[in-house]
């Protein structure tokens, strides 16, 4: 695979030491000698290894390793502009009753129940006052 990130394959950041690449390999050859196969193999280690411990230029100048921002705030913009338009709120356009909000509590606990007596049939059931029977909505 000619398009490897050798710091990837190695767990390391971008730019880092030869000293911590050999670390992270030697960490990284224990796991695999301890599990039986994966997607990394010692020979990826290895390549991985001699990349950056061959390296000839500064890493910060080299283009021809993708780099992957492990800073998720790198893709948000610092400041507002055309691609991080401000939020703006919209107003609500129709009216809550307390009717609406009674009916849709009172089937919350049943659904709620309904999905999670599906996924743990042995768990007991607690209602602590929050479950209304069907004759209590009658």
């Amino acid at each position: 695979m000619a398009d490897r990130n050798p710091y990837l394959v190695l767990g390391v950041d971008y730019a880092a030491p030869p000293e911590a690449a050999r670390r992270s390999f030697a960490r990284a050859a224990r796991r695999i000698r301890k599990a039986a196969g994966g997607a990394v193999t010692i020979e990826d280690l290895n390549w991985a290894l001699h990349e950056i411990q061959e390296r000839h230029s500064e890493a910060e100048d080299d283009v021809s390793v993708y780099r992957v921002p492990a800073n998720p705030a790198a893709f948000h913009p610092s400041g507002d502009g055309a691609f991080a338009p401000v939020a703006l709120p919209l107003a609500r356009r129709t009216a809550t009753s307390d009717s609406d909000r009674e009916q849709v509590l009172a089937g919350l606990a049943d659904d709620v129940w309904a999905l999670l007596g599906a996924a743990t049939p042995c768990v007991a059931r607690f209602d602590h006052g929050y479950h209304r029977t069907r004759e209590d909505r009658a």
